[in-house]
């Protein structure tokens, strides 16, 4: 066996994010998101004491809350090596997971080569420890220092290859960015989610190899990286909310376009509506409930996008600022973390361009959808009218025509002594006949009358 499938004191670091309280949601979800994640710490064995300790704990002001306080980190069970670090930022939940294999004793046996099969293994546990996928994204960290006369290019390969965590795993495929950092070799592997992926296939790993230099040289060395863990968390996490929202910018596109597509059904049926022989005024008002429920639901969406796109700015500014802090915390070597950049730029050139254009072309849905809806509103009240004034005018008849055969028949009706009388010029049959005979002269009359003045002021 090479040289390149060993490694001294292993690490494994998983950094998980998780929603904690996002735009809008309920006490009751936030509950929800907050069981989840704890979850993935205490399984199911978190007590009511300790959820209620950990509700107090969030209370606290700051955008970096250490949840466990004094306490910061809930040790694996023996003989494990490591060890979960629950902490809050802002609006998301994160935990970092540590594991360096089993507790040795022996400090010999604690410091001795091993071989990187050991890899698989270590992310094998980590990941058992919780069922819930991470609802923001994760990162993982793998780091070690080398034997003597070792290649890091060649183990930092083998490295990957062991871990098995990416399916098909490729390194010429999925290899980014190599750098200097603290001395060791950085290499930064990345397998992005398609666009109608989801943030479960975003695979992002760290490998970072130091040289060899003795036993002293390694409890440093960890000690470095240990004060530098908050500071990963931190941009791993602004790293990680960049692609989370550029995937639900994804969903978002997908939700506009489907309704896109029923706004232009509706549009293109309008002028077949509007030249009807006769409109259907029924199916022009269902065409309206239509028409404003997608345009309440489109509205929403577009402005959801929009949040996406400010979420991924802020969080680019926020990661290279980070990056910058990062380089001071370890000597003011502002260029040594230079070469993690490369993401922040590929982001910009590609995230929020494409998020820009989406905003762009999909806002003249609403536009489109909002002169559908004015256009189905205006021949709605233009057969409404119309009706109104058809009723309008029958009911102008009918009532002359009532009251001409109402006035006939109470001249007549008084000239009726009785029937059988021989001086009684008319029966009361014959006034009730004579009656409605005036009766509907009268509305005929009415009703031209009626129509003139129609015409007179510009009716049909």
């Amino acid at each position: 066996m090479t040289n390149e499938n060993w490694l001294i004191y292993p690490t494994v670091d998983l950094f998980v994010y998780d929603l904690a309280d996002g735009i809008g949601q309920s006490e009751d979800k936030i509950s929800q998101n907050r069981q989840q994640f704890w979850q993935k710490i205490y399984g199911d064995k978190l007590s009511q004491p300790q959820q209620a300790q950990i509700e107090q704990a969030e209370t606290e002001i700051g955008d970096y809350i250490d949840l466990l306080g004094n306490k910061k980190v809930e040790a694996f069970e023996f003989p494990l090596d490591g060890y979960a670090y629950p902490v809050k930022l802002g609006d998301t939940y994160a935990v970092q997971f540590d594991l360096s294999g089993k507790i040795e004793p022996d400090s010999d046996k604690k410091f001795a080569p091993k071989e990187i099969d050991f890899l698989e293994g270590f992310k094998s546990t980590i990941i058992s420890r919780f069922n819930q996928p991470a609802t923001i994204g994760q990162s993982w960290l793998v780091w070690g220092e080398l034997t003597s006369s070792q290649d890091a290019f060649e183990t930092a390969n083998n490295c990957y290859d062991k871990l098995n965590l990416v399916p098909n795993a490729k390194w010429d495929r999925d290899f980014q960015v190599e750098g200097k950092f603290l001395g060791a070799n950085l290499y930064e592997l990345w397998l992005p989610p398609g666009d109608r992926g989801n943030i479960s296939q975003n695979y992002h790993v760290l490998i970072c190899l130091f040289p060899n230099s003795g036993e002293a040289s390694i409890s440093t060395t960890r000690d470095k990286i240990t004060k530098l863990y908050p500071q990963f968390i931190r941009l791993f996490g602004y790293r990680n909310k960049v692609i989370s929202a550029y995937q639900q910018s994804r969903q978002l596109k997908s939700d506009l376009k489907d309704a896109f597509r029923k706004i232009k059904e509706i549009v293109s049926q309008l002028p077949e509506q509007v030249n009807a022989a006769k409109v259907d005024l029924k199916q022009l008002q269902e065409n309206l409930v239509d028409c404003l429920t997608i345009f309440s639901a489109y509205a929403h969406h577009i402005s959801e996008l929009e949040i996406q796109e400010s979420t991924i700015e802020t969080n680019l500014k926020n990661y290279d600022k980070r990056l910058k802090t990062i380089a001071k915390t370890i000597g003011n070597q502002e260029n040594e973390l230079d070469f993690m950049t490369d993401f922040s730029e590929f982001a910009q050139e590609r995230y929020i361009t494409q998020v820009k254009a989406d905003n762009r072309s999909l806002s003249a849905g609403l536009r489109l959808l909002e002169n559908a809806i004015e256009t189905v509103e205006g021949i709605i009240e233009i057969e409404r009218a119309r009706t109104d004034r058809t009723l309008n005018f029958t009911i102008g008849t009918v009532g002359v025509g009532i009251g001409t055969s109402g006035v006939a028949a109470s001249i007549y009706a008084s000239q009726i002594k009785s029937p059988a009388s021989p001086q009684n010029p008319m029966s009361a049959t014959q006034v009730l006949v004579l009656s409605l005979i005036l009766g509907i002269a009268g509305g005929l009359v009415s009703a031209g009358l009626l129509k003139l003045l129609d015409r007179m002021r510009g009716g049909k």
